[in-house]
């Protein structure tokens, strides 16, 4: 900036930028919920950039200013959802990611873990069968579900070397099967069974979580 650029400009720079980035981030988490909506009501054929910019009341050019293609669009949908919102930050060093690490034995970590991985199931479960679906006969939506896929398998691995690290787990328990364990719990067609299949509710697939976990990874008496 010149210094010989008038005081009252510079403030008023400084003044709309904030509300200038935070409408940016209001636009774009309205285009996402609106994506997301329509990805999992109608599906990845059914969904186009126009019906979103149509839900979001946004034009679709702005739509595709922000995110480029509806294979863009999707992808960043999947991680809205997971995330919850629009930070970057591994689900990992959140609040509840966090809890789970710092759990004091097995007990602990594990129903930690279980509100953890409900807490993300109940938002992205449905968006994640629409990937699936999709992905066989789209080559758009494939990498997407591939990298879906091994994320899960990495939040597995955390799972299962974070609970041998504590005291109380299941003597004779191994890394593979524990990781099995935790890979069927954190499943998107596993929330999708217990919460659309037999009407639990969040806290009770919550519930059946933690006995599962209880059954098959703690040591007796635990």
């Amino acid at each position: 900036m010149k210094s010989g650029e008038p005081v009252n400009q510079r403030r008023k720079r400084a003044y709309h930028a904030p509300k200038r980035a935070a409408a940016a981030a209001r636009t774009r988490v309205e285009i996402l919920t609106a994506a997301q909506r329509q990805f999992e009501q109608r599906g990845w054929a059914g969904t186009t950039i126009g019906g979103v910019a149509e839900t979001a009341g946004v034009s679709p050019k702005t739509v595709e200013a922000q995110f480029g293609t509806k294979a863009a669009l999707l992808s960043a949908v999947v991680d809205f959802a997971i995330r919850g919102d629009l930070e970057e930050l591994p689900m990992t060093e959140r609040g509840l990611g966090q809890a789970v690490e710092q759990a004091p034995d097995a007990t602990a970590m594990l129903e930690r873990h279980a509100e953890h991985a409900v807490s993300i199931d109940a938002r992205s479960a449905r968006i994640a069968w629409t990937v699936e679906a999709a992905a066989a006969g789209d080559s758009q939506v494939a990498p997407l579900w591939q990298r879906m896929r091994e994320n899960r398998r990495s939040g597995a691995r955390w799972a299962a070397d974070l609970l041998l690290s504590k005291p109380g787990a299941r003597p004779d328990l191994t890394r593979e099967e524990a990781e099995r364990v935790f890979l069927l719990a954190i499943d998107w067609g596993t929330f999708r069974t217990l919460n659309g299949e037999l009407g639990l509710s969040d806290e009770q697939v919550c519930q059946w979580l933690l006995g599962y976990y209880r059954r098959m990874l703690l040591a007796p008496g635990r």
